[in-house]
């Protein structure tokens, strides 16, 4: 049920109320349709107002004033009802008059008559409001702050009306406009208010409660500060049913005694999986709580595990709460289809397969910096866009991966092209952006014409942007090449690929404007994390180290797993990103954006 104040449920009130008066019944002539039957009586009534006492002619007046708002005549029931002196009724004729003149001032937009009537209704009451009398003035309270956009007067509006619901499901939908309407104010005014000293404890609750929400952004930080609030307002309203959009967040984390981490110990991925379990370590030794209340970890080779019942036979022996990895993607793939397991799993990769209930699947996805490529594009203006790509596995999939985003949005691929041999650069950019089309034409003209003239070489101009996929030493040579074949003047967006980790400004002048991301591992000040992997690695800053970072990532996150996958718009930020979880388990990372500048990469937003 929405707390709006509906004119015709006041007029029907209105009508039951003084249903009474004398005014008799009118028979209308058949030709007569229903708009000229209903004008012809509100002409009678007004006309028989003008002869009555003040109590009937009052109530012959709103009866008057509500047939000519559904006529549509809303300035003329306006006039009507302000010949009414609300001061001269009883108490029940004045409320429902002083509610129909709130009505009709909003259904006017005149938000300001509306409290205005209110206010003068509530001064000269000398009985005590009903419940239901008071909750429906605090309704249409509610409604005129909103055409005004007075966030805070509403919310207090909708604190007072919360208190007067006794219905659940009622006082749950007046919680969450009342969480809504805050969210809408602006933070100089719930500052101020909060620290106003003139706040009720229901407002102070709330206050406090959006003041500790807004103040921390992300999902971890947002559970600890509603813990924190909650002890210090137990009896709170707000505590007791909360919004919402909060129930998920004051939900217990998830409480993990053993965890098994679920990597091998040889083969391809030995060496990655190194990274990562140091990454996972460093995350434990620092875990804020004591020791004591530490999970145990237990490391398992994934190469020595065969099949998912075999993993579940381990698990059942061990009593593991959560299982970190495995890193192969095969082995993801038969997880994910497997019900062996009944505990979570946070896997380092992502399967082919649709992910069972129960499995999250975190890794240092391509995807995710395409899609956040193919949007930044889009929302920077191009729509046609050039793509150049290694010749390799990796850079057709980042290639595929992001023509199906770009086109998603509705942006069109007019060129791409790949490269491999340095030899062959200069020919890749050149077809890229179709300078060879020019100097073939000026060939094919030289020998028809057997003259001579002028020619300048100039590429193709249905190109808004390139997206390239190169290492860094590959994009050093790039991009002049690129420059040198007119297309220097093009925005040109790049994966994390072009950045090593190290600035190297003397060797990346070449990568000067070209704009791409990265993680706050890779461009942020190092964290307390990773300075201290790097007193015992020299890997920390380069794409190999990103490794530790995904590490450090998924232990932090497994508390939070499930407020982030049933919450939308939650996220975590991390060293690899701010992280969120689809509702399928699926763990994406939102990367920062960077700009060269001077041989050095400049954070941009």
């Amino acid at each position: 049920m929405k707390f709006q104040w509906r004119l015709s449920l006041i007029a029907i009130m209105l009508c039951t109320l003084i249903s009474g008066c004398s005014t008799p019944t009118n028979t209308y002539k058949p030709q007569l349709s229903t708009t000229e039957q209903k004008q012809l009586q509100a002409e009678k009534l007004l006309s028989k107002a003008t002869q009555a006492k003040p109590i009937a002619s009052a109530e012959l007046r709103a009866k008057a004033a509500t047939l000519l708002m559904e006529l549509g005549q809303k300035e003329k029931a306006s006039q009507v009802l302000e010949l009414i002196d609300i001061s001269l009724l009883p108490p029940s004729l004045r409320f429902e008059i002083a509610l129909l003149k709130s009505a009709t001032a909003l259904e006017q937009s005149r938000p300001e008559d509306a409290i205005r009537q209110l206010d003068k209704l509530q001064q000269i009451s000398t009985a005590p409001l009903s419940r239901e009398q008071k909750i429906t003035i605090l309704q249409t309270r509610s409604e005129a702050y909103q055409q005004q956009e007075l966030w805070l007067s509403k919310a207090k509006a909708l604190i007072q009306l919360g208190l007067l619901i006794e219905t659940e499901s009622t006082k749950q939908e007046i919680h969450d406009q009342i969480w809504s309407t805050l969210l809408n104010t602006s933070p100089a005014d719930l500052s101020m208010q909060l620290q106003s000293g003139e706040n009720s404890y229901y407002v102070q609750g709330w206050l406090e409660l959006i003041n500790e929400i807004t103040h921390n952004k992300q999902l971890d930080t947002q559970h600890q500060a509603i813990e924190n609030w909650s002890l210090l307002w137990e009896a709170h309203p707000a505590r007791i049913l909360p919004p919402s959009s909060l129930t998920g967040l004051g939900q217990e984390t998830l409480k993990a005694h053993k965890i098994a981490i679920l990597l091998p110990n040889k083969g391809k991925l030995a060496r990655p999986a190194a990274a990562i379990r140091e990454g996972i370590l460093m995350a434990h030794l620092r875990m804020e709580p004591s020791s004591s209340q530490k999970p145990e970890l237990l490391f398992l080779d994934s190469e020595a595990i065969n099949t998912p019942i075999q993993l579940s036979a381990i698990v059942d022996e061990q009593n593991i709460d959560l299982i970190i990895g495995p890193l192969d993607k095969k082995r993801v793939t038969a997880l994910a289809s497997d019900n062996h397991i009944r505990i979570p799993i946070l896997a380092l990769n992502y399967s082919d397969a649709a992910g069972r209930e129960g499995l999250y699947q975190f890794g240092l996805s391509a995807e995710d910096e395409t899609k956040q490529i193919a949007s930044r594009v889009w929302n920077d203006g191009a729509k046609n866009v050039a793509i150049l790509t290694p010749d390799t596995a990796w850079g057709v999939k980042i290639s595929q991966a992001f023509k199906v985003d770009f086109a998603e949005l509705g942006g069109s691929i007019v060129s791409e092209s790949t490269f491999s041999e340095i030899s062959e650069y200069s020919t890749n950019i050149s077809r890229l952006v179709a300078t060879d089309n020019s100097k073939a034409r000026y060939q094919k003209l030289r020998q028809i014409t057997q003259a001579k003239f002028e020619f300048e070489e100039y590429r193709r101009q249905d190109i808004d942007a390139i997206v390239i996929t190169a290492l860094p030493n590959d994009a050093r040579q790039l991009a002049p090449i690129l420059a040198f074949n007119f297309a220097g003047d093009l925005p040109t967006y790049a994966t994390s690929h072009i950045y090593s980790g190290s600035s190297d400004p003397v060797l990346d002048q070449d990568l000067n404007n070209i704009l791409f991301l990265d993680t706050p591992w890779n461009l942020k000040p190092p964290s307390q994390d990773k300075l201290l992997i790097s007193q015992q690695r020299t890997d920390t800053n380069s794409r190999f180290g990103r490794l530790y970072a995904l590490g450090l990532d998924a232990y932090r996150i497994y508390p939070y797993l499930r407020q982030l996958s049933s919450i939308p718009g939650t996220a975590i930020q991390g060293e690899t990103g701010t992280i969120q979880i689809d509702q399928n388990g699926l763990i994406a990372r939102s990367l920062l954006w960077a700009r060269y500048k001077d041989g050095t990469p400049q954070l941009v937003e």
